[in-house]
């Protein structure tokens, strides 16, 4: 399986990048987000070609406004991808969470919007 880390682009870049290179393996694979990283599906029989996947990160980097500040390098069956501004992607990453209206139980896997079936919930693992 190869595995794009992509720690250093923003959000948007990362999800520009998996549609270039799934767009770019024309069918054999796709290119999934799993936290700051794309993990590449083979969709056939086929194995994923390593060439076919560093030709899509190169033009999606060469096609970057500041390009050559971007870099990226093998490590085993990763492509570590280089941002022009590492700084800014880390400012921009949010940890998911759950919109401001819906209530989640602490003890369990309980969500609801309703403020007062949550309390009855939260109620019921005998905490008051």
């Amino acid at each position: 399986m190869i595995v794009i880390r992509c720690k250093e682009l923003t959000t948007d870049e990362q999800l520009a990048l998996a549609e270039e290179v799934t767009s770019k393996l024309g069918g054999a694979g796709i290119a999934l987000a799993r936290g700051p990283d794309l993990v590449l599906d083979q969709l056939g029989k086929e194995a994923l070609r390593r060439d076919a996947v560093e030709g899509a990160v190169k033009d999606f980097l060469a096609r970057r406004p500041d390009g050559p500040h971007y870099s990226y390098e093998w490590v085993g069956d990763s492509i570590v991808v280089h941002s022009a501004d590492p700084i800014r992607a880390m400012g921009e990453r949010r940890k998911p969470s759950l919109p401001d209206n819906v209530f989640k139980c602490p003890f369990c896997a309980f969500v609801t919007p309703y403020e007062e079936l949550y309390v009855v919930h939260y109620r019921s693992h005998g905490f008051v």
